[in-house]
């Protein structure tokens, strides 16, 4: 069975259009437009390097997301007793 925590992190994520609202998603194109226009600078080697880097960033980004997340949730455990 997967942890509740799990399962309540992977709904609020499947559901996050829901609650980031609409700034959330302007930003993030705006986020997106910006880096392809960056990488179009960019020579295959620095393509790379950056690609690399990214997929680096995002596996934190999302490490520290989650744990902040599963800590929010048992703090709120916690706070409810």
């Amino acid at each position: 069975m997967k942890d509740y925590i799990n399962v309540l992190l992977e709904t609020l994520e499947e559901r996050d259009r829901e609650y980031l609202g609409w700034e959330y998603f302007v930003q993030s194109e705006r986020a997106m437009e910006a880096m392809e226009t960056l990488e179009k600078t960019f020579s295959r080697e620095q393509r790379e390097l950056f690609r690399d880097y990214e997929d680096k960033q995002s596996t934190l980004d999302n490490t520290g997301r989650m744990a902040l997340a599963r800590r929010a949730f048992l703090l709120a455990k916690e706070i409810y007793r």
